[in-house]
């Protein structure tokens, strides 16, 4: 389940933020503050957003930044970042972004579990759009509760 992975820990809710670069830190830092990744790991990220663009913006409104194991990975972790007022990702179809759920993960294969409960959610519009509206971290973990 989600919130094996999602607490109040991890989650940020924010109004507004000026950039991609921020968002993407914003939802990194839970990852560095409780020694799943070190600080590498968010420029990593930015490093591959350079070279191949936002390839982490998986739909509409969604982004799960992340960086290969190598990069600073220490273990496997997740975090969220909700962004009312959407942040712009340089991904034409699927700009502002409003959902960042930020991924670290030790290899290829201990989080398809997680990321197979991401994918469900990531399916459901009205989840995502509930998701999207949430303004507690306490309404976050409700809308999650089911994945």
């Amino acid at each position: 389940m989600l919130t094996d992975w999602i607490n109040e820990h991890n989650i940020r809710i924010i109004e507004h933020t000026d950039n991609w670069q921020s968002a993407v830190a914003l939802a990194v830092q839970p990852l560095i503050d409780v020694g799943a990744v070190e600080s590498r790991y968010l420029q990593a990220i930015y490093d591959m957003h350079r070279e191949i663009g936002p390839y982490y913006v998986l739909g509409e409104g969604i982004a799960m930044p992340h960086a290969r194991p190598e990069e600073g990975v220490i273990h496997t972790a997740l975090s969220l970042v909700i962004v009312s007022g959407g942040v712009t990702f340089n991904s034409e179809e699927n700009d502002p972004v409003y959902i960042i759920f930020a991924l670290a993960a030790i290899d290829s294969h201990s989080h398809i579990e997680m990321i197979a409960s991401l994918s469900h959610l990531f399916c459901d519009d009205e989840v995502v759009e509930k998701l999207r509206g949430c303004r507690s971290k306490q309404e976050v973990l409700q809308t999650i509760r089911q994945y």
